[in-house]
């Protein structure tokens, strides 16, 4: 296991916890709070949970179960104030370290596409852009190519990641092609992705005030529901997603732009207790 693919203590402590089981039946969460010294017997399960936190001398003592070394242990110990402190400035600074931690291990080196292509929504919009347009090395018209436009010398290290990854390749005539290979984010980098979608969402606002209707397409509604149509909705949405990368794929001509789709389906309210 390697702690710096992880963005949450708690899964990460349910991966080890279950790691030690299989290569001990006989292990239980008593066993874990006799190693560690906790009087209560489920306390791991309850940190898991999320029903309980970590206080620093709690920190330290799973260290010592897990046996994490002085640099794995800092990165254990970023992971927890992360997830448990509510200052939101306070949390991006955290999640910063973690950022930097982790690109300089060696999980950054065996896994660059999943260290670091979900870090930089630019991957995704250049790789997108070769798509749409036949590049051969002009990097400041590429860069102009894309909303927001992107410094050619960016544009240069994003195109030599994504070869060096097997991302993107260059042609015998000199093109830069996108490949078929795509590497879904793991569960354990579930905010790393989150922060993507963020990025994407606040692009979405200038669009909506920059923009003429006929060049865009923006629409919020407020529903009531049911719990039961609301999981009926999440189905037509998914489907909606699906027929759309259908129709993206089979679409016969060049392509010759790049648009963003933001669905978004959150909650407005508390669920009403019925009486």
């Amino acid at each position: 296991m390697n702690i710096y693919e992880y963005d949450d203590f708690r899964l990460y402590l349910q991966h080890r916890y279950e790691l030690r089981c299989k290569e001990d039946p006989s292990y239980t969460y008593r066993k874990f709070a006799s190693e560690a010294s906790f009087s209560n017997p489920g306390f791991l399960n309850d940190v898991i949970k999320g029903r309980r936190k970590l206080s620093r001398d709690a920190v330290g003592k799973m260290i010592g179960v897990f046996g994490l070394s002085e640099i794995e242990a800092e990165f254990f110990r970023l992971l927890v104030a992360y997830r448990q402190t509510r200052d939101q400035d306070e949390q991006q600074e955290l999640y910063r370290k973690i950022l930097f931690r982790r690109n300089r291990s060696s999980f950054a080196r065996l896994n660059p596409i999943q260290s670091k292509y979900y870090q930089d929504y630019r991957y995704a919009l250049i790789r997108t852009a070769l798509m749409a347009t036949d590049f051969s090395g002009d990097y400041d018209a590429l860069g102009r190519f894309t909303i927001p436009p992107i410094p050619s010398a960016q544009v240069k290290k994003y195109i030599r990641d994504l070869c060096d990854w097997g991302m993107v390749t260059q042609q015998s005539d000199g093109k830069y092609a996108v490949t078929d290979l795509v590497v879904e984010p793991p569960e354990t980098l579930r905010d790393q992705v989150k922060q993507i979608n963020r990025e994407w969402i606040i692009q979405s606002i200038e669009p909506l005030m920059k923009l003429s209707p006929e060049k865009r397409y923006i629409s919020s509604m407020l529903l009531s529901v049911s719990s039961k149509t609301a999981k009926k909705i999440r189905e037509r949405i998914e489907a909606l997603r699906e027929e759309i990368w259908d129709a993206v794929n089979g679409d016969d001509e060049k392509a010759d732009s790049i648009m963003l789709l933001n669905v978004q389906y959150v909650p407005k309210s508390r669920r009403t207790e019925r009486i």
